[in-house]
């Protein structure tokens, strides 16, 4: 795959993450205490999708970035803090439900929310640029 489709491949990942999310906001926005299973139903399947995109986008920026030529590039970002900051919201997510106190998962959840969505917008801004992945001419294919 070249970089720019690596990139669309990510941001449809993103887009669907963020509907996921707004899923998610919807149950806690209600108006009433959000049946813990509807909320936990919700925040599994973006637990999930996250886990997914997580190595998916952690193997083919790796490829990229490894196989850039006379580049600057945020290597930086990819490394052992970016893989354990996608391993931490997994965690987060996984475990935001299962307080007693309804109130206090709502918070928590909202507050995981937040941070995802924060950390996909740097990564769209530092990673999937169209100065990193658009320009084709000096990186090779990556082959998925």
């Amino acid at each position: 795959m070249t970089p720019s489709e690596v990139r669309a491949e990510l941001l449809g990942e993103h887009f669907e993450l963020r509907r996921l999310i707004e899923e998610a906001r919807a149950i806690l926005r209600n108006g009433q205490e959000p049946p813990r299973s509807d909320l936990r139903a919700a925040v599994d399947r973006l637990a999930a999708a996250l886990l997914g995109h997580s190595r998916h986008e952690e193997a083919a920026l790796r490829e990229i970035l490894a196989t850039a030529t006379g580049r600057a590039h945020p290597e930086a970002v990819m490394d052992e803090r970016h893989v354990a900051e996608h391993a931490n919201l997994v965690a987060v997510l996984e475990t935001a439900v299962d307080d007693s106190d309804g109130s206090t998962v709502d918070e928590r959840v909202g507050e995981v929310l937040d941070d995802l969505e924060s950390h996909m917008a740097e990564e769209e801004e530092v990673l999937l640029g169209e100065d990193l992945l658009g320009d084709e001419a000096d990186v090779p294919d990556v082959q998925n």
